[in-house]
């Protein structure tokens, strides 16, 4: 297990992150060449965000390096986070549609660069290459099979569990094997855990608490060790 490389796509240049998207597979050499054409980079720092709830988007972004962090908001300003995205993921795709604001929003949580396509450059494109749009077909399912299991794991699953599930994905995503464990590499609050389990911050304390008691856990300054990634596994039950 190795953890992601943040800066793997610095280098690239915007044509060959474009012959790499899921979305534009299999068309032809012209027509990544135009939309490789008006891309652009953008630097973004943390705490940034990429698109607001309620603002209508009319790009699509590609993260080249750095992490982003799609959540929803209430109205009294709770933070969900659905999903925290890492390098090569593309997104922005609902803007190809419509005109109406976004539902989620997107921030950055670690310095990003992302390269940025014009809504016009991606349409256009798609309509002399459906293929364009059968990508995105696909490409969208896989994301809400996601997010159907992270509702799934919300509806049914108590803190802990999901918590637990959380953390094993960060240890697939950004884990080294050290010393029997796995470390997670980037720096993890408890409070992003509460935003990521929706829960509140007291109650995942006591979850962490729990497992560093037991030893299944250690805090190894702002990063955590995960000691057994089975027993980890074990944590995610139906019941308390």
């Amino acid at each position: 297990m190795t953890a992601a490389n943040s800066g793997q796509c610095d280098n690239r240049e915007p044509l060959e992150l474009v012959r790499h998207s899921p979305w534009f597979q299999g068309l032809p050499e012209e027509a990544l060449e135009t939309l490789a054409s008006t891309a652009q980079f953008r630097d973004m720092t943390q705490g940034q965000y990429i698109y607001e709830q309620g603002v209508p988007t009319t790009e699509v972004f590609c993260i080249v390096s750095g992490r982003v962090r799609v959540s929803l908001m209430s109205p009294n300003g709770q933070e969900f986070a659905l999903v925290e995205r890492e390098p090569g993921t593309w997104f922005g795709e609902p803007g190809l549609v419509s005109d109406e604001g976004r539902v989620i929003e997107a921030k950055v949580i670690d310095s990003t660069r992302l390269l940025v396509i014009p809504r016009d450059t991606v349409l256009r494109v798609g309509a002399q290459h459906p293929l364009m749009y059968e990508n995105l077909f696909r490409y969208s399912l896989g994301i809400l099979r996601g997010l159907h299991e992270l509702i799934g794991g919300i509806l049914f699953y108590p803190l802990k569990a999901r918590v637990a599930g959380r953390l094993l994905h960060l240890c697939e995503e950004h884990g080294v094997a050290q010393d029997e464990g796995v470390l997670v590499e980037i720096k993890v609050s408890q409070n992003d855990f509460a935003r990521l389990a929706l829960g509140s911050r007291q109650r995942v304390n006591r979850v962490f608490r729990d497992w560093v008691s037991r030893g299944l856990i250690e805090h190894r300054g702002d990063h955590v060790w995960v000691r057994d990634l089975d027993e980890l596994e074990a944590e995610i039950d139906l019941f308390d």
